[in-house]
């Protein structure tokens, strides 16, 4: 199984992620948790010019780099490790660039797409948890957090297009997207998300 993980900044996927980890594993099962941008080492590279806040760079010039680490990530680490039998936990994956290209950047939703069909072929995750949460919340845990990256820092209107596109995306598509209020304690959340797995069956290899 791939599933992968989404929201703004602060919504607690990583956490989210760790307790599925434990409970997986506790029951056996080969778990690989990953992130993007990032998860290879090439993709790391790249993770690193995208967050430094020193980096001034063109809207589509940052669409492009996301989606060439997508493309490295999918082929050096989440097919190899779906191929063995592996289920893979990525905090986020291509449902981030076209909320945060897409809809926060005003790219659109299907140029940003059509950037990142070839990135990721046929990998397409099995389920995906978007936590959703209060704007000023969500903020309010960044900033608790310490300092912010580049895109942590691009503003307010900036977070509510993407938490915007996030909401619409999860509408186009909600056999994939299970929306998830995050403002609930992270017992509850963890429960939600194992009893949802526990029904996924998994998609054989030649479905990708």
């Amino acid at each position: 199984m791939f599933i992968t993980f989404e929201g703004a900044d602060g919504v607690g996927k990583t956490t989210q992620m760790e307790l599925l980890r434990e409970r997986l594993e506790a029951q056996g099962q080969e778990v690989l948790l990953t992130r993007e941008p990032g998860g290879s080492p090439i993709a790391e590279k790249i993770r690193g010019l995208l967050l430094d806040r020193e980096n001034d760079m063109d809207d589509m010039t940052e669409a492009y780099l996301y989606a060439a680490a997508r493309a490295d990530h999918v082929r050096r680490v989440i097919l190899p490790a779906l191929a063995r039998g592996c289920v893979v936990l990525c905090d986020r994956y291509v449902d981030s660039s076209l909320a945060y290209q897409g809809f926060g950047r005003e790219i659109g939703a299907q140029a940003v797409w059509e950037i990142n069909r070839q990135a990721v072929g046929r990998c397409m995750p099995d389920r995906t948890y978007l936590m959703a949460l209060g704007r000023q919340e969500a903020e309010r845990r960044v900033r608790a957090r310490g300092e912010m990256d580049r895109m942590e820092s691009a503003g307010r209107a900036f977070a509510q297009r993407v938490d915007e596109g996030f909401a619409l995306l999860a509408q186009r598509a909600p056999e994939r997207i299970m929306v998830l209020d995050a403002a609930q304690p992270k017992e509850v959340l963890a429960r939600l998300i194992a009893e949802d797995v526990a029904k996924l069956k998994t998609c054989p290899p030649d479905g990708r």
